[in-house]
């Protein structure tokens, strides 16, 4: 399934949370994880094993 990390799309396994998204888009950008909070695309707090679906936006930082 393809979802989007700060703006980048990225492909991850069905059943993927969003550390999961997060460790791919790390991978494919060659950045190390990072350790705060995630957020969704409203800037609400995600917990690192919320579910994933097909075209969900988060991110590693406070969305602007």
């Amino acid at each position: 399934m393809q979802v989007y990390v700060n703006d980048k799309s990225v492909r991850i396994f069905a059943g993927a949370t969003a550390i999961d998204a997060v460790r791919r888009y790390c991978t494919d950008t060659g950045t190390p994880v990072p350790q705060g909070e995630l957020y969704d695309a409203r800037g609400n707090v995600i917990a690192p094993d919320s579910p994933m679906a097909d075209g969900r936006r988060i991110f590693t930082q406070f969305p602007s």
